[in-house]
């Protein structure tokens, strides 16, 4: 189809999308909000199924079989545990008026600056591959939309696909500024975005059954021919096993705690279930509905990944973008449109909410504070103040810009060399790291801070050598010896095999070292000290956090008429520094106070 025409209908899309949001936004503002709905809520939990979802897991069931159902089976199996978990990070977020996952993890141990930082670090970094992967769906879907009658099956050259994921960046770099970042919101909700999110799902939805319709009765005739001949081909048929083609039980168990951590823990499904709540009740709900659009969304996986082996046995086309490729190769040019947009919609709805949840973690964590300490504050006091408003905007769209930038990086680097499912099960490592710090933080009154920092810098490190570092040797970033050999001909330091452990895949051998460091330090940092009396009252609201009251912007739990010293201090502390000038709130002694008047003495009787 023409570049032009394809353009023009995703801006057309993307602008209507904007409109949605207005007139959500506006709708709010006059107290008839169109968000406080619990369907509203389920299919926003739907930005949980991405480009990995709607192009990527058609690949990997195309050579591995079952295997993608474990992305899915986590989540499934999570849902009947959010009335315990996710309600109570809710209630926790509500009351202490947190807006992120490290703000969570900051005010859950003694409001941490440090450690609140050290959690934006670990989110930017271990997500950034994810948001690239979605890049590379957009510019790769375009391509394929775009090309010539015949040449699907040509690779694209690179320059070619640099240029376009450079374009794609930068227009959503512009349409998550004017979705998500136009002000700053005391709550940090945004309903205008979370309407269109909910839009987004439900069309990318529809497009994908549409493909799965269309291949599996307008190519096929119906599921059993799909199945009986895939059967007949013996590659194929050893897809149909939970096994696959080497799928061990260790494997599938990774599978499920990486997804089950996912769904709770990265800072777009944190986002939309957490800080975008408005009331606990419509968990109920989306307790049943979210695992039901998931089995939906996936029966069509398993008929478009054999059809698309069976329609291309020689393997010309990339079983990635099946769902747009055997369309186009049928002649429906305009029903190919149609699901492109659905994979836009998949794709950029992910990245607007992922970025607008990093951006208000990089502003109030890295930035801000950075900000608030610069000599201009000292010398120009409350006027520079003032104008807070207007840096901590700022500070957020040059952090969507900068995360953008940075995802875009590592897709020309590393990310177009790799599956779109490998691209995301590694951000799943990542965000996995949080697990110990948060489950731990909820139900362990001994956490300290700094056992959740030694723990989580370790297990990020980990994860970065295991399961990034592996990935650079395609590029030439790396030597390949450093895989074989080990660093400095250390064999027991291969990424691969830390400590000789051998026999595990990569994603299981990555994970259960990280995991392993991460919960040791935790848990053995902790016991060695006590928490001080900031991490003591902050625990018990948290591990008690059912006894609080519940409401919707109530007063904070456990809010007295007087504070607690130490709590007055933590909060001066954080906002000016240890070093803040007294001028502007001690008394002036330049004159002695006038005396008080003795009172009339009395009487003697």
């Amino acid at each position: 189809m023409s570049p032009l025409l394809v353009i023009g209908f995703s801006f057309g899309y993307l602008l209507l999308l904007f409109g949605v949001a207005y007139a959500a936004e506006r709708r709010g503002a006059a107290r008839r909000s169109l968000v406080s709905n619990p369907y509203v809520y389920a299919l926003s939990m739907a930005v949980y199924c991405t480009a990995w979802t709607y192009y990527g897991s058609v690949g990997r069931a195309a050579h591995f079989g079952l295997e993608f159902v474990g992305i899915y089976l986590g989540p499934t199996l999570m849902a009947p545990l959010a009335w315990l978990v996710l309600r109570k990070i809710i209630r926790i977020c509500r009351a202490q008026r947190l807006t992120s996952i490290a703000d969570f993890i900051s005010a859950r141990y003694g409001k941490s600056a440090g450690l609140g930082a050290l959690a934006t670090v670990v989110c930017v970094l271990g997500v950034v591959p994810y948001i690239a992967l979605q890049i590379k769906a957009i510019a790769a879907s375009f391509d394929i939309l775009t090309r010539v009658p015949g040449t699907l099956g040509l690779p694209v050259e690179d320059a070619a696909a640099v240029s376009s994921a450079f374009y794609t960046t930068v227009v959503l770099a512009f349409f998550t500024i004017i979705f998500g970042v136009r002000s700053v919101e005391a709550t940090e909700r945004h309903e205008g975005m979370v309407l269109a999110v909910a839009m987004e799902s439900l069309l990318k939805l529809v497009a994908f059954l549409v493909a799965g319709l269309f291949v599996t009765y307008g190519l096929f005739q119906g599921f059993a021919d799909v199945f009986e001949r895939a059967a007949a081909v013996p590659d194929l048929r050893r897809l149909f096993t939970l096994e696959g083609v080497g799928t061990a039980p260790g494997q599938w168990f990774t599978l499920l705690l990486l997804s089950m951590s996912a769904v709770l823990l990265l800072p777009r499904q944190f986002q939309v279930a957490v800080v975008e709540n408005v009331n606990e009740d419509h968990l109920r709900k989306a307790m049943w509905l979210f695992p039901l659009y998931l089995i939906v969304i996936n029966i069509f996986v398993l008929p478009l990944a054999f059809g698309g082996r069976l329609l291309d046995p020689a393997g010309r086309l990339d079983a990635d973008m099946y769902v747009l490729a055997l369309p186009l190769q049928a002649g429906r040019p305009w029903l190919a449109l149609f699901i492109y947009l659905g994979g836009l919609s998949a794709a950029s709805s992910m990245i607007i909410v992922e970025t607008i949840a990093l951006s208000v973690m990089m502003s109030h964590h890295l930035l801000m504070p950075l900000l608030v300490r610069v000599p201009t504050a000292r010398a120009e006091g409350p006027r520079w103040f003032a104008r807070l408003g207007q840096l901590a905007l700022h500070s957020r769209r040059l952090a969507v810009v900068l995360v953008l930038l940075l995802a875009f990086a590592y897709y020309a680097a590393v990310g177009h060399l790799l599956p779109l499912v490998n691209t995301g099960l590694i951000s799943f490592a990542a965000v996995a790291q949080f697990v110990p710090v948060v489950l731990g933080g909820l139900y362990w009154q001994g956490g300290t801070r700094g056992g959740a920092a030694a723990g989580l810098l370790a297990g990020f490190l980990i994860w970065f050598y295991t399961l990034v570092l592996p990935t650079m040797v395609g590029p030439g970033l790396v030597p390949e010896t450093v895989l074989t050999n080990g660093p400095w001909g250390l064999s027991w330091l291969r990424p691969g095999a830390l400590l000789g452990l051998e026999g595990l895949d990569a994603l299981s051998h990555g994970l259960f070292w990280s995991w392993l460091l991460n919960i040791g330090l935790y848990v053995g940092v902790s016991l060695r000290r006590a928490p001080s009396a900031l991490e003591q009252r902050q625990a018990q609201l948290f591990v008690h956090a059912f006894r609080q009251p519940a409401g919707f912007e109530a007063s904070p739990a456990g809010w007295q008429a007087a504070a607690e010293l130490p709590d007055v201090r933590a909060l001066l502390v954080g906002s000016w520094g240890r070093n803040a000038p007294r001028r502007h709130c001690m008394p002036s002694t330049s004159t002695s106070p006038k005396p008080m008047p003795r009172p009339p003495a009395q009487p003697s009787e």
